[in-house]
């Protein structure tokens, strides 16, 4: 039920505002109208791949389902948290790995075509997303190591992750130095965000609202710090200005993240607590103990 709402109502609402012809797109029948009268001196908002029109939404849903389905059974024990199976690391690896490689046809698939300069920004995509990965997971497995006294796999993967979904929303608009910093900074709010999470006594098991909400909401405000107009306008953004340089792009960013967090929030909240009062939203507590996969496979 909450995928058909998610992937029918919910998401396609976020895309017409972003790369549609809604109110934050640069390509709509009036780009930018948030801060300028002049369709010519806005970019709209920039979100290349999809920081916030695929992860926030993703991020931000996650989240209210976490919240709303509630912990699993002995994740919280006397206000503590308590270590749960941590899952298969190679397979963690195997996994993250393969969407790493994945992000390539993602974000250099964003520039849609190959002709005209565009192979060229794609190349330089790529770039970035590399960079940006790589010292978010460098970052990552650091930091759990100076918090955990070990060095933790999954923390550097998901590290990784964050870094990747923070720069998938500028990879065509930013500097390779800026992808560096863009994805450390990525990857210590995911250290923060998994950390906060267990302070709320939210149970997340994957960090996928901390991975792709948080970080998502981080990628889409990366774009106002860090982009230059002379990028923006070599990633083909049809507009010709200096939103970039008179901070204009900023505040475009900001009002985008809020409109995405808001209307996902909202409506996934409000989906989920319809699952749950009518159909259910989780298994019963003999099967959560027995295990899911036994529980569905023998």
């Amino acid at each position: 039920m909450y995928s058909l709402v998610l992937t029918t109502f919910i998401y396609p609402i976020i895309v017409h505002w972003g790369w549609g012809a809604g109110f934050l797109s640069a390509w709509g029948a009036a780009p930018g109208p948030l801060f300028s009268k002049d369709p010519a001196k806005s970019n709209g908002m920039i979100d290349f791949a999809g920081s916030g029109v695929v992860h926030m939404v993703g991020g931000f849903s996650g989240l209210m389902g976490a919240i709303i389905c509630g912990p699993r059974i002995g994740r919280f024990v006397d206000g503590n948290a308590v270590e749960l199976w941590q899952g298969n690391k190679v397979l963690q690896s195997l996994g993250t790995f393969s969407l790493w490689f994945g992000w390539y046809g993602f974000n250099c698939g964003s520039t849609l075509a190959i002709s005209k300069g565009l192979a060229n920004v794609a190349g330089k995509v790529a770039v970035t997303t590399t960079i940006s990965a790589a010292s978010g997971a460098v970052t990552a497995t650091i930091l759990s190591k100076l918090i955990t006294k070990n060095y933790d796999v999954t923390m550097g993967l998901n590290g990784l992750l964050a870094a990747l979904v923070s720069v998938t929303a500028s990879c065509a608009v930013v500097e390779p130095w800026h992808a560096l910093l863009i994805g450390m900074i990525g990857a210590s709010l995911f250290i923060i965000g998994h950390y906060g999470l267990l302070k709320l006594k939210i149970d997340d098991p994957c960090d996928a609202c901390v991975v792709h909400g948080l970080c998502g909401v981080w990628g889409i405000l990366a774009v106002g710090i860090f982009c230059t107009d002379n990028n923006v306008q070599y990633a083909a953004y049809p507009n010709v200005n200096d939103a970039c340089r008179r901070g204009e792009q900023f505040g475009v960013q900001v009002v985008g993240a809020l409109a995405i967090m808001t209307w996902t929030c909202a409506t996934a909240g409000f989906t989920f607590m319809a699952v749950r009062l009518t159909i259910g939203l989780r298994v019963s507590a003999e099967i959560e103990q027995e295990g899911l996969d036994v529980s569905e496979h023998g």
